[in-house]
């Protein structure tokens, strides 16, 4: 349709506006992530096991498929139904590729790394109640651990070798991850889980023992022998322990830490995190590096959220002071 308004009249750049407006909303319409179907996600769960080659009797489930950014990549997490770290992919906004990474261009490297363990950091100090140290501390460290583990025991010793002034500042979480292959490593969980529910401070002195005592522990004797030790602890009802262990109440804190386990790939003991990043500790030297570096981050963080000085010189008025 033709018009006889000139080019400049403002009716004709009213109806350009709005004609541009139009367009533009069709397209961002357009580019709207719709939500996967459930086809789409059996299609997507079949593949996956297929591609990984499990088992017949294993399956797998998609629990997670939300949106990375807008430009519809969508994250999407496979949980097995066999204990595993969860299969996590990319899926491109076309439907045709996945991909096990996605990295963002327009994102300092830097930056994602320090995004990536801070979100790990706030998923290790969720749901953490088997702590010690300062609660409101700057640098937390998470322990995936196991009670038959020789290594665990190593590195519960080598905790006990930091100073006071090193302690100062530290929270320390446990979390439980007892193997399948250590015969007595799941009953110590459970027994401990269920001192830990009456008493804390129990649940600790018994974390102790445990390690002290590990080479001369088999499973038959692994409840009794707690029982023993905690004799004298007043905090500990031996037939509340009992009524705890006969109605698995140990079992919710226990699944929470397993499930968490899987979100973060910890495979082994002792896994550990400090402020959210994992670690390699040999030795208490290691711990120190770990624990100074992390302290280091924070200090860095607080600088930068600082309000910034000014650079103009505030001089007194002249002719008086």
């Amino acid at each position: 349709m033709e018009s006889n308004l000139p080019k400049g009249h403002p009716v004709m750049s009213f109806i350009k506006l709005f004609f541009a407006s139009a367009i533009l909303a069709v397209s961002l319409s357009a580019q709207t992530c719709q939500p996967l179907t459930d086809k789409e996600k059996s299609r997507l769960e079949a593949f996956v096991s297929s591609w990984y080659n499990l088992p017949a009797n294993q399956t797998v489930s998609l629990t997670d498929s939300s949106t990375v950014d807008t430009a519809c990549y969508r994250k999407l997490v496979f949980r097995a139904s066999v204990p595993r770290p969860p299969f996590v992919l990319y899926l491109t906004p076309d439907s045709k590729h996945l991909a096990s990474e996605i990295m963002d261009l327009t994102v300092d490297p830097i930056v994602a790394r320090r995004n990536i363990q801070q979100e790990t950091a706030k998923k290790l100090v969720s749901g953490a109640w088997l702590t010690s140290g300062e609660r409101d501390a700057a640098v937390k460290l998470a322990v995936f651990s196991d009670f038959q583990c020789p290594y665990c025991k190593r590195f519960e010793t080598i905790v006990r070798e930091l100073t006071q002034e090193e302690r100062a500042g530290l929270e320390i979480s446990y979390r439980q991850f007892p193997l399948s292959t250590h015969s007595w490593a799941g009953k110590a969980a459970e027994v401990s889980t269920c001192v830990a529910l009456q008493d804390k401070a129990a649940f600790w002195k018994l974390h102790q023992f445990l390690f002290a005592e590990q080479e001369l522990l088999t499973e038959e004797i692994i409840k009794d022998s707690s029982l023993a030790f905690l004799a004298h602890e007043t905090a500990i009802d031996p037939k509340v322990l009992e009524t705890c262990l006969a109605s698995k109440a140990f079992q919710a804190p226990l699944d929470r830490d397993a499930r968490l386990a899987q979100d973060l790939e910890v495979m082994g003991t002792p896994t550990v995190f400090v402020n959210g990043k994992r670690v390699t500790v040999r030795s208490v030297e290691d711990l120190r590096a770990a624990l100074r570096e992390a302290r280091s981050e924070t200090a860095g963080v607080r600088h930068e959220n600082s309000p910034k000085r000014s650079n103009v010189e505030h001089r007194a008025p002249e002719g008086g002071r």
